[in-house]
């Protein structure tokens, strides 16, 4: 039989050795933690960077054991990612032939970013940035350090490839125009190693840009729901412009032209030449060219406008829209009532928009801001501003209207000046320098 003594010093002695056996567990698995945590790679630090000694150069890398410094930091400050973490480094001095530095990480586990700098550790300036990829036109005998890093999380399996400009893309030539069959339509182009012609130059005479380098061709057949289209290049990592033109090639007519988005207005049946080129001379990148339809708008306001007896005016009349989401109609009036003028103001959204190409009927209260309506002659200035997804139209009219206290049998008025004006709303990136490469985790950010 046990005694209290005896008992009380077997229950101590299995406690101690329960919690011994347990800090031995815990000691095994830090221990095996820490063996398997990875170590930094050689090219952690900026004083350690790989050297690339040509091009193309490629390389897979676990990163997850990299760490960020000051020099991190300073490299950031003029491209503005979120975070540097897990950053490694490159040099790279252009040769006699390398016109064209591509820094690119597709195929990375996670969400990776890079920045391609001139300049010494701690004054370093960025030359260009941005999540997945960065593009440079490179200078024989230039020095280039180059950053890579995860700009959210904690490294991973780098896959690295350094190279120069691609070769020239299959729609390198107006001859080799990739054909739009329908819209809404997307493509991804490396247009580094795209060229430049007489085609290309005289396009350009009839829009201005700076540059037409690195150019790349499309074509679009306007299809009978085709009025207008909305084309951008927004998202790519270099500055691209964007051309569309009638004609043959050769002889070719500007329809509109811009950096980085267009809005064309297209006739069903209509053969347009759509040009994207690099208008800074830049030696060209990732193109991420988007083609939607864009909103359209037909606005009318009845010739008989009704005004009060105290001399208040209302609007009335129809709209017709396809492809928009939102409508707001506003205008002013303007009339010469004997010594003295009246001028009043109206702002209208349309609720419970119907976009189906079909006529609505709409009706808004002027507010008076000078004098007083009377029944005769005044000049109204009407806007449509209609809005879909990606872009926005604006129709402006002008037109003369008849104030009466009546409002019998109302016509449609003869538009006496009528003039379109097209704008775009991107819902995209619109960072100018940077661009957006695509991948899962984009970030907002760049320079």
């Amino acid at each position: 039989m046990l005694t209290r003594r005896a008992l009380a010093t077997i229950t101590t002695a299995s406690v101690v050795l329960a919690v011994s056996s347990f800090a031995g567990i815990v000691s095994a698995g830090t221990a095996a933690g820490a063996a398997n945590k990875a170590s930094a790679p050689s090219n952690d630090l900026i004083g350690g960077a790989t050297n690339v000694a040509s091009l193309p150069f490629t390389q897979t890398l676990d990163t997850t054991g990299a760490t960020t410094d000051a020099t991190d930091v300073q490299a950031n400050a003029d491209c503005g990612a979120p975070a540097t973490n897990n950053s490694v480094w490159y040099t790279f001095t252009a040769g006699a032939t390398d016109t064209s530095l591509t820094v690119d990480t597709t195929g990375s586990d996670y969400s990776s970013g890079v920045i391609i700098a001139t300049g010494s550790p701690g004054a370093l300036s960025t030359e260009a940035c941005g999540p997945v990829s960065a593009h440079v036109a490179s200078a024989p005998g230039a020095h280039y350090t180059i950053m890579v890093f995860d700009d959210t999380g904690s490294g991973g399996t780098l896959q690295l490839s350094i190279h120069g400009a691609g070769p020239p893309p299959a729609n390198d030539l107006i001859s080799g125009a990739v054909p739009i069959g329908s819209v809404p339509f997307s493509d991804t182009v490396d247009t580094t190693g795209a060229t430049t012609d007489s085609v290309d130059a005289q396009l350009n005479a009839t829009c201005g840009a700076p540059s037409t380098g690195n150019t790349v061709w499309y074509k679009f057949t306007a299809g009978p729901n085709d009025t207008n289209i909305s084309i951008d290049a927004f998202a790519s990592n270099y500055n691209a412009g964007i051309a569309v033109a009638t004609g043959t090639p050769g002889s070719l007519t500007t329809q509109t032209c811009s950096p980085f988005s267009v809005i064309a207005t297209t006739t069903p049946g209509t053969t347009y030449y759509i040009q994207v080129f690099d208008f800074a001379g830049g030696g060209g990148g990732t193109l991420q060219l988007n083609v939607t339809r864009a909103p359209s708008v037909k606005l009318d306001v009845f010739r008989q406008t009704f005004v009060t007896r105290a001399g208040l005016a209302q609007f009335k009349g129809t709209y017709s829209c396809t492809d928009a989401t939102s409508l707001e109609i506003a205008g002013s009036l303007v009339e010469i009532v004997g010594n003295t003028v009246a001028f009043g103001q109206f702002d209208k959204s349309i609720e419970h928009l119907n976009c189906d190409g079909a006529r609505h009927t709409w009706k808004a209260n002027v507010v008076t801001a000078l004098g007083r309506f009377a029944p005769g002659n005044a000049v109204a200035f009407t806007s449509g501003f209609a809005c879909g997804d990606v872009a926005c139209v604006q129709l402006d009219k002008a037109q003369v209207l008849t104030l009466t206290h009546t409002l019998n049998s109302p016509t449609i008025a003869p538009v006496a000046t009528s003039a379109t004006h097209l704008s775009v709303r991107s819902a995209r990136n619109t960072r100018r320098n940077y661009g957006t490469a695509h991948h899962p985790t984009t970030a907002q950010w760049g320079r």
